[in-house]
């Protein structure tokens, strides 16, 4: 008799359960019949406490039915597939006679056996039979002690989770085209249960054990990966089968008449922000007539305890945390092992799926004295995964939860507060000290746009929509962060960036409505963005004179220029070196059915690298001044700069061979869908106005320049003194060197006049009247389309498939078609 899962799987060979499935499907259901029957049998034992050979028997059964299952939902090589038959349709049950169904009583049993006394609960007295006792097994929501489970309790519940899994996983064998049109009716049965109380038991056993604490010894924040231990393996195992739960809802009904079929939404990459095919939230239009509800999703929406939502949020700031910790200890540097991040994904889909299902939940976190913590720690771990197209589910998830934490006006003012570096690691700190979180959020948002990663593509409208939404409450923004959101749009406001795709103009559109709340709302709060705005104004009267023909003859001409360029100097061909680093498993989620923007981003900017705008054109030449030839930090930041516009400018490569009927083909139509809704005007007005006003101080200091050096040449002997002078001079050149001006051979910087005449009550009544533009605060929602539902369902199937690939592999060598796997091997 097997004494192991091992043994099972390494018995019980692929080769062999198709052999049987497709040459003898009569065997089959009966092999599979009489395993649930003994199954059935044991479980109804009263004695299977004091029975080792028993508790032996059933667990083997449970070994069979989880090897099992999987080829019942993979298709057979005819195409068919033999799971209505084995699973949902009725026939005598072996032995008694009597019809059954074997789906329906196989996963009644299976949640059974998760609260069977003496089996994966601890016994209430002892020696007691085997009874099912719905109850929760750890402390945390809805219970205030545990119930002290021992080894053998633990390993049985890994087990029984692994077969419970297993009955789930039919929609990994559904291709994502009809991911959520095809029922999934294992998790129908268990998240549509009429039974409260057992749902409401599994629920909190699931999230208390998942988000349980593990005894750390010496505390040193590191976990060594190369042996699981079986409490993180059962939390691992409680994370995933709550995600499923949480995650699942019944397909659309075809009445429904905003629903939206997953080909069609593949067609635009950004359909889960178009308020036209999305729902507020991640409830899609489900089969409700019938008025069944998940009621894993009612229950989690019904928590409203401040101690319960502080044992949540602590708990995943933890996980977060510890792993954190772990990535910049010394000891994670020398041993690190070349496998994903068990805690910190899964950590991060279940904040947005309770922030998602609770809006009491989000309220708190936002009100939390720690929401800032968690803000800074969630930007941590996206500049830490952005590079690693492993960790592309992670940042992705991330981007929503901030995109949704946005909505919030009370979360995007505390985004104001000071910013505290010591947490991040010494790459990732900033130069500025004295920034706050505002800044440090624009500035990642520029850094993730910046690398231009295909896998990247579906973040950036999430990241954009983040500022977009936090814009209306920015105070005091930085110069260094002022001059990245301009430059940023300099490139986005691009004539052969908008026209290379279509989704393009979205990200135009909530930059540009950036800078309209802050010329409306904020202009005398930020002066330095305001300041970059002016210098920065041909921008946005080049997008105002947009012209398609114009904008074509660009993009033609640069993809010309660039297919005679080295593709090894190229971002694309950056993407593709990194893409190609071997992992034991790479998993490329939903490619049939999301867009190809998804693998072919950024067509970031097509702009020429004889075209600089983000210069300052829109001033006199006074104005501008001349830039100084020491290395300084402003030079860092045209650095960077540049680097964003080369990189944009590169990518046009990938996209040099487009395939036949699927390159964007812009009209006279779809320019005027868009470019006379854009906000332009009062941005224009304003930005006019103020070039007027620095032009005069412009002018002011250079005649007190060039006053104070004709006086100083009238005192004889006083070459030192004008000498020492030149040091402050020199200085104020080095921290604004982008406004320095020249007089005389004197250098004179402008800039802190500027600033300063910008916070004044001046600038305020230098102002247009704008109360006829006023643009309503309203932030822009979070909407669920059906793609990005296939994106997220193929992201919790394809962390599921990976984590079992160890130590056996639950679904190793099955026919899997929700994702595809790639091998190194």
């Amino acid at each position: 008799m097997p004494d192991s899962p091992h043994d099972v799987f390494a018995l019980v060979t692929p080769t062999d359960i198709r052999r049987i499935r497709d040459n003898a499907q009569e065997n089959f259901i009966k092999l599979m019949d009489k395993v649930f029957d003994r199954m059935l049998m044991l479980k109804g034992m009263r004695d299977l406490p004091k029975n080792p050979a028993n508790l032996k028997q059933l667990l083997n059964c449970i070994r069979i039915l989880t090897r099992l299952i999987p080829f019942v939902y993979e298709a057979c090589p005819d195409g068919t597939s033999i799971e209505e038959i084995v699973l949902w349709t009725s026939r005598p049950r072996p032995g008694s006679g009597a019809d059954y169904t074997l789906g329906k009583q196989l996963v009644s049993a299976t949640i059974d056996l998760l609260f069977t006394s003496g089996f994966t609960i601890p016994s209430a007295t002892v020696g007691e039979d085997a009874v099912v006792r719905y109850t929760i097994w750890e402390n945390g929501v809805g219970q205030t002690s545990s119930l002290g489970s021992s080894k053998e309790n633990v390993s049985n519940r890994i087990e029984t989770l692994r077969l419970l899994l297993a009955l789930c996983c039919k929609t990994m064998y559904v291709p994502p085209a009809r991911s959520v049109a095809v029922p999934n009716k294992g998790l129908h049965k268990i998240a549509y249960n009429a039974n409260k109380k057992m749902v409401l038991c599994l629920l909190c056993s699931l999230l208390n054990t998942s988000l349980k604490q593990s005894a750390q010894g010496w505390a040193i924040p590191y976990r060594n990966t190369t042996v699981l231990d079986p409490n993180n393996e059962l939390s691992l195992y409680a994370m995933q089968a709550l995600f499923i739960m949480l995650e699942y809802q019944t397909p659309p009904t075809r009445s429904s008449k905003n629903s939206v079929t997953p080909a069609q939404s593949a067609e635009a990459p950004d359909a889960e922000d178009d308020a036209a095919t999305s729902t507020p939230s991640m409830v899609l239009l489900t089969g409700t007539e019938t008025g069944a509800q998940n009621l894993f999703r009612a229950f989690v929406a019904k928590l409203h305890r401040p101690q319960e939502f502080d044992y949540l949020t602590g708990n995943i700031m933890r996980l977060l945390e510890e792993t954190m910790r772990s990535n910049l200890s010394i000891l994670a540097s020398v041993t690190k092992q070349p496998t994903r991040h068990v805690m910190p994904q899964e950590a991060t889909i279940l904040l947005w799926l309770l922030l998602e299902n609770n809006s009491r939940f989000r309220e708190h976190v936002v009100d939390h004295n720690r929401s800032l913590r968690l803000f800074s720690v969630l930007l941590y771990f996206m500049l830490n995964g952005y590079n690693d197209p492993a960790q592309s589910g992670m940042v992705r998830t991330i981007s929503h939860i901030l995109h949704y934490l946005s909505e919030d006006s009370k979360f995007a003012t505390r985004l104001m507060q000071p910013f505290d570096q010591s947490i991040l690691p010494s790459n990732m700190r900033l130069v500025d000290a004295s920034l706050t979180h505002a800044d440090f959020m624009i500035n990642t948002v520029f850094t993730l746009l910046r690398s231009s990663k295909p896998y990247l593509t579906p973040v950036y409208s999430n990241l954009l929509l983040l500022v977009r939404n936090v814009s209306p409450y920015l105070t005091q923004i930085s110069q260094p962060t002022a001059d990245k959101l301009i430059s940023l749009f300099d490139i986005i406001s691009s004539p052969a960036f908008i026209i290379s795709e279509p989704y393009h103009v979205r990200w135009l559109i909530y930059l540009i409505e950036v800078f309209d709340y802050v010329v409306h709302y904020r202009a005398v709060d930020n002066p330095h963005l305001m300041y970059s705005m002016v210098k920065a104004r041909s921008c946005f009267t080049r997008l105002k004179e947009f012209n398609l023909d114009k904008a074509k003859g660009e993009l033609a001409a640069l993809r010309e220029k660039k297919s005679k360029l080295d593709l090894t100097r190229t971002i694309g061909h950056s993407a593709s070196q990194s893409s190609d680093v071997a992992l034991d498993t790479q998993l490329t989620t939903a490619s049939a059915a999301l867009p190809d923007h998804s693998r072919n981003i950024a067509q970031l900017a097509e702009t020429s690298a004889d075209d600089n705008h983000t210069g300052s054109p829109a001033l006199s030449d006074k104005a501008r001044g001349k830039r100084p030839e020491a290395g300084t930090l402003a030079t860092q930041e045209a650095a960077e700069q540049s680097a964003l516009a080369a990189s944009s400018r590169a990518s046009v490569a990938s996209s040099k061979k487009p395939v036949a009927g699927q390159q964007f083909q812009p009209s006279p139509e779809w320019v005027f869908s868009w470019l006379p809704d854009l906000p332009l005007d009062p941005i224009i007005a304003v930005l006019d106005s103020l070039a007027i006003h620095i032009d005069r101080i412009t002018d002011e200091v250079q005649k007190d320049a060039k006053l104070a050096s004709a006086q100083s040449e009238t005192v004889p002997g006083d070459d030192v003194k004008r000498d020492s002078q030149l040091p402050d001079d020199s200085q104020h050149a080095t921290d604004t060197p982008q406004t320095s001006t020249e007089t005389d051979g004197v250098s004179v910087d402008p800039t802190p006049a500027v600033i300063h005449w910008l916070c004044t009550d001046a600038m305020t009544k230098a102002l247009p009247d704008l109360e006829e533009s006023m643009p309503e605060i309203r932030p822009r929602l979070q909407g669920m389309s059906p793609a990005l539902i296939v994106w997220f369902r193929s992201l919790l199937w394809s962390l599921i498939y990976a984590s079992g690939m160890k130590p056996f592999g639950i679904w190793k060598n099955t026919h899997v078609r929700l994702f595809v796997v790639k091998s190194t091997h």
